[in-house]
């Protein structure tokens, strides 16, 4: 009988503390759930581990071969004065009336001294036909 009781207390307890831990809908006389959540939204987009600092201002994209085939771009960059890393430019040939990629190139340059400038070539293959291709430059420090 002393082992039956010492079940049903140690049940009734761990019942008790499953209910004390589960929440609630009802926060009290007539009041409604708070709608404030304390956790981040969830945007479904993937972060990279490095996004890299912007640099595009200190890049310059001096030429782009816009036809579809074998593409090149190519400019200068200028890495930030005490900017340190890899600097990474970036070429994507987009077809503006879809936002496409058609094609990315890319270039970096490891250990590139601030305040010097560099002579920068992306290289690409645009495959799939389009009737306007455009630029879109980007130029990062990582």
């Amino acid at each position: 009988m002393k082992k039956s009781v010492a079940c049903m207390v140690g049940v009734l307890v761990s019942a008790a503390a499953l209910a004390g831990c589960s929440s609630s809908q009802s926060t009290g006389a007539g009041t409604s759930p708070s709608s404030t959540t304390t956790q981040a939204a969830t945007t479904g987009e993937a972060k990279p581990a490095n996004p890299g600092t912007g640099i595009i201002e200190a890049t310059k994209m001096t030429s782009c071969d816009t036809a579809p085939g074998k593409v090149t771009a190519k400019g200068t960059v200028t890495p930030p004065e005490g900017s340190k890393g890899t600097v990474k430019i970036t070429v994507s040939w987009v077809d503006p009336k879809t936002s496409a990629v058609l094609a990315r190139g890319e270039q970096s340059f490891k250990d590139a001294e601030g305040g010097e400038p560099l002579d920068w070539e992306a290289n690409a293959e645009v495959t799939k036909p389009a009737a306007d291709i455009k630029c879109v430059l980007g130029a990062t420090v990582l």
